[in-house]
């Protein structure tokens, strides 16, 4: 009796999957699709195995069991080999205007940048990028910095008068820059105009802590974002003339009631510990600096561009070497203490500062984040689904779900166990474009033969 039924169930059960509806995709514009591969729908979220994922252009049209979706004839598949499907991550912070580049940032993982401090052929860029005329990331941007006299950017950022911070809000909301950057010369009238102005045309609003203000007042604006955890030095009550000295000295006692202050005003920060390191480590050891592997894309006008910057560093360099990575420990136990406090952070790395190279550092960045506390999951999610939160593009990209963004690493380990798996994905989709490695690699090789060109001769 018993063995009847067991006989019986197992007839139901293969009649109900033979006859379990299947998901067609119609024909009609180009389809692309993952086949065999093991689906992570988002980081530390739910992981699909023996799964298809088909798009459209830049689009996931569908996300299903390999034996209950049918492809269109003409459709282009690649067999993922029971590999990793997983989201791109973002680097929240960069300075990208060089259409050569983008390939640096697709190659290491990396699919969607913010570009705080637009303006130049930025719109321009983003453009290219979506109509596939240039490889890269997908760019959110603001207009370019705005800042008061004496700026150290030059006089095409400053602005004068409360009005002409208003004016230039004005100007790149027009232009569509979908938010303003405040820098660190502006008056608290200037600052707070520009918050003002901003918010009356539904732009976001990232800032420096002008040297006018105190942290905290800014954080009362309810601005978006803080950058490179600006102004922070202040309020930890570290001397110094200088930031990296007052962040050497910082006081630890403050961190958890500065974090709880952060948290409380739902600011989000942008550490870019990265950025405050590698310029003083390079001209420490710049022999060491030029034998790092990625330098071979750094093209001669960047590299003039950071060795310039030998002017700051006269003098016992070594010694300013200490300071900096004093003040670097001090930075990661206040991301720590941010962390504890369930404050709101981003990953970014304020690429191409002297020494932080396009892409590439995105991963010591990732590692300063696990000195601070964070797990992989957690560190992950900020890349992804946190970032997207940020810029109100929750569904749009970091997670692989119907609608969204096709931002796609297929990877050949786990970043959830070793995050070094993101330094060399075995492909990339992004723009609606498929890198798969040795396309990624000839994009690596173009952008060294773009790097290696001599500059023009004056």
């Amino acid at each position: 009796m018993l063995r009847h039924a067991i006989a019986t169930a197992a007839v139901l059960m293969f009649a109900a999957c033979a006859s379990a509806p299947q998901r067609v995709i119609e024909a009609g514009d180009p389809v692309a699709a993952f086949t065999n591969v093991t689906v992570v729908t988002e980081y530390g979220g739910e992981r699909l195995a023996g799964h298809t994922v088909a798009m459209r252009g830049d689009r996931i049209i569908a996300v299903a069991p390999s034996s209950a979706i049918v492809l269109p004839d003409d459709a282009v598949i690649a067999d993922g080999g029971g590999r990793l499907l997983a989201p791109g991550i973002a680097d929240m912070h960069v300075h990208y205007q060089d259409p050569h580049v983008g390939a640096l940032f697709i190659a290491n993982s990396i699919t969607t940048v913010r570009n705080p401090s637009g303006g130049g052929n930025t719109l321009e860029l983003i453009g290219q990028i979506a109509s596939g005329e240039v490889v890269g990331p997908t760019m959110y941007a603001s207009g370019q910095l705005i800042d008061g006299p004496n700026s150290f950017w030059g006089p095409t950022v400053v602005t004068e008068t409360v009005e002409g911070v208003r004016e230039r809000v004005r100007a790149d909301a027009a232009a569509g820059y979908r938010a303003v950057k405040l820098y660190a010369q502006l008056t608290p009238d200037q600052f707070r105009a520009g918050v003002e102005e901003a918010r009356a045309h539904g732009m976001q609003v990232y800032a420096h802590v002008p040297a006018s203000m105190t942290l905290e007042e800014v954080l009362a604006l309810g601005i978006d974002s803080i950058e490179h955890l600006d102004g922070f030095d202040r309020s930890l009550g570290g001397e110094g003339q200088r930031s990296q000295q007052r962040w050497a000295n910082a006081n630890a006692d403050r961190y958890a009631h500065l974090a709880a202050i952060v948290r409380g005003s739902g600011v989000w920060s942008t550490p870019t510990l990265i950025v405050n390191l590698a310029p003083t480590r390079a001209f420490a050891d710049m022999d060491a600096a030029d034998a790092e592997p990625h330098m071979r894309y750094a093209s001669q006008g960047l590299l003039g561009f950071w060795r310039s910057y030998g002017r700051f560093f006269q003098g016992d360099v070594a010694a300013v070497y200490r300071v900096a990575q004093q003040a670097h420990a001090s930075r990661i136990a206040m991301l720590s203490a941010l962390r504890e406090a369930g404050a709101p952070v981003l990953l970014g790395t304020d690429t191409p500062n002297p020494f932080v190279m396009y892409g590439f550092s995105i991963h010591e960045e990732l590692g300063f984040f696990s000195q601070a506390g964070y797990s992989n999951t957690e560190i992950l999610r900020i890349a992804t689904l946190e970032a997207a939160r940020f810029l109100d593009q929750q569904g749009e990209f970091g997670a692989i779900r119907e609608g969204a963004r096709a931002d796609l690493l297929l990877l050949d380990g786990d970043p959830e166990q070793d995050l070094a798996v993101l330094r060399a994905p075995n492909g990339v989709m992004t723009a609606g474009r498929w890198f798969d490695r040795a396309a990624l690699d000839a994009e690596l090789e173009a952008v060294a033969a773009y790097a290696a060109t001599p500059m023009p001769q004056q």
